[in-house]
């Protein structure tokens, strides 16, 4: 089985994550599956819908795989492929359109926040999830550049989460729709929308929008991956990692 599915849709290519069975959870093979996809979408194609299969976008970092890591090599592998996926996502010269067609968790939510446009099921759900397992988030950027200082606070809360017009209302979500296939008609219209603005400008906003987070982070990044990898084989972790697993 393969864990992306891509189908091109006249311009466009349509990728999919692929591990209905883990909820789209991001083990590293399926990071590096979706950077491939992501990259050949943005050389091959003129725009990217990204979306999960099943009734979840994605459940973020593949805690059991996280959980079996044996050495900080291994740890420091998958956060790395986890970071390349976005750097090629956030670099990207062509739009790329995220469909939420169910919830967003951890990772998963972080990963909006580097695409052009999000569009979302209604009833779907956003959290950031990971600091009751003692992960902090992925991406640096997310705090004060993203959410702001006063709104990423909330994060502390173990509890946490958006509801799809919270996520509205913070600037996470673009559109919200009331079905998965509205939001592909949409996701298709958006693509097309920001396609139709001169190269150039296009290019120059995004690099002021998103790219160059990336690379006004990249240094804290680098310490953060090695912060995660360390953190990650700590026992501490690892006992609630498995506490979450039994459940």
């Amino acid at each position: 089985m393969s864990l992306v599915i891509t189908q091109p849709y006249e311009e466009l290519l349509v990728i999919r994550l692929n591990r209905p069975e883990k909820r789209n959870a991001f083990s590293l093979e399926l990071a590096l599956r979706a950077r491939d996809a992501v990259m050949t979408g943005c050389r091959d194609y003129e725009g990217i819908i990204i979306t999960g299969e099943g009734k979840v976008f994605s459940a973020g970092l593949d805690l059991a795989e996280i959980y079996g890591f044996k050495s900080i090599e291994d740890a420091r592998r998958y956060f790395s492929a986890i970071k390349d996926l976005v750097i090629t996502v956030a670099n990207c010269e062509k739009p790329i359109v995220a469909l939420v067609n169910g919830s967003a968790y951890g990772f998963a939510t972080e990963l909006l926040y580097f695409v052009d446009q999000v569009v979302a099921v209604k009833g779907s759900e956003f959290s950031l999830p990971g600091i009751r397992y003692g992960l902090v988030p992925v991406t640096p950027a997310f705090a004060p550049y993203l959410l702001g200082m006063l709104r990423s606070r909330f994060f502390f809360d173990r509890d946490f989460r958006l509801s799809t017009e919270d996520a509205l209302n913070w600037g996470i979500v673009h559109k919200i729709v009331e079905s998965v296939d509205e939001g592909f008609r949409v996701s298709v219209e958006l693509v097309r929308k920001l396609r139709s603005i001169p190269h150039n400008v296009y290019l120059e906003i995004k690099k002021l929008m998103i790219s160059s987070l990336v690379r006004e982070v990249n240094d804290r990044w680098d310490e953060l991956l090695n912060t995660l990898a360390e953190e990650s084989l700590k026992p501490e972790v690892r006992a609630k990692l498995e506490e979450f697993l039994r459940k």
